[in-house]
C-alpha cells in the first residue's frame, strides 16, 4: 500500500496532475522504492530509459560531459523533492539523454515505462493529463502568450492522447534539450 508521502510527491507532478485520487493510487500500485547514497550514480547518459523517478527526499543532480572523451561534467539542473527526472523514458523508451546521480542521500520512487503503458489504455484520464502537460511543456511560447492574455491556452492543438502522440511529444521535448544542451556545453 503506498504510504502518504508517496501519494502527496505523485500529487505534485504536473503530468498527474487533477487527477482522482483512485487514478494516483492506480498509479502508485506499479511503482518500487529506490535509495541513493551520495554520489551514487541512478542512470548514465546513453543508458536504456525505462521509467520516471520521483525525488522524496534528499537532492539530485542532472549533468552531462562534454563532448569528448574526459570532457568536464556541466551541471545542468538539481533536482528537489517533488521534482521528477526521466519522463520521457515512461513514452519513447530511447536512451537517456544526461545522467543523474545523488548530492545528498535521497529516497525516490521509480514508475516503469512497461507499467505505466498498461496504465494509459486503461484509463482515459490519465492519459488525457500526460497528453495536456506534455503539450503544455513542448510549447512554452503559448503558455507565456497565454499568461500575458489572462487565459489558460493560447492555440492548442487538441491531440489524442494515444502513447504514440506522447511519443511524438517526446521526441519535440528531447530535441528542445538536445539544444540546450548543446549551448550549454
Amino acid at each position: 500500500m503506498p504510504n502518504h508521502k508517496q501519494h502527496v510527491s505523485i500529487a505534485s507532478i504536473p503530468l498527474f496532475k487533477n487527477l482522482p485520487i483512485s487514478d494516483l493510487i492506480a498509479i502508485l500500485k506499479i511503482t518500487s522504492s529506490r535509495l541513493l547514497e551520495p554520489g551514487e550514480t541512478l542512470f548514465s547518459e546513453k543508458d536504456k530509459a525505462d521509467g520516471l523517478y520521483i525525488l522524496l527526499s534528499g537532492k539530485l543532480q542532472v549533468y552531462i560531459f562534454s563532448g569528448f572523451v574526459g570532457g568536464k561534467q556541466k551541471i545542468l539542473a538539481k533536482i528537489y523533492p517533488g521534482q521528477y527526472v526521466g519522463e520521457m523514458g515512461l513514452f519513447d523508451k530511447k536512451t537517456r539523454s544526461a545522467s543523474v546521480s545523488a548530492v545528498t542521500k535521497s529516497e525516490l520512487i521509480f514508475l516503469p515505462s512497461v507499467g505505466f503503458a498498461i496504465l494509459l489504455g486503461s484509463s482515459k484520464k490519465i492519459a488525457q493529463a500526460v497528453i495536456d502537460n506534455l503539450e503544455d511543456l513542448t510549447n512554452p511560447q503559448s503558455k507565456v502568450l497565454a499568461s500575458s492574455l489572462n487565459t489558460d491556452k493560447v492555440g492548442r492543438i487538441k491531440l489524442e492522447p494515444s502513447l504514440a502522440n506522447m511519443q511524438k511529444l517526446c521526441g519535440v521535448l528531447r530535441e528542445q534539450n538536445l539544444k540546450t544542451a548543446i549551448k550549454s556545453r
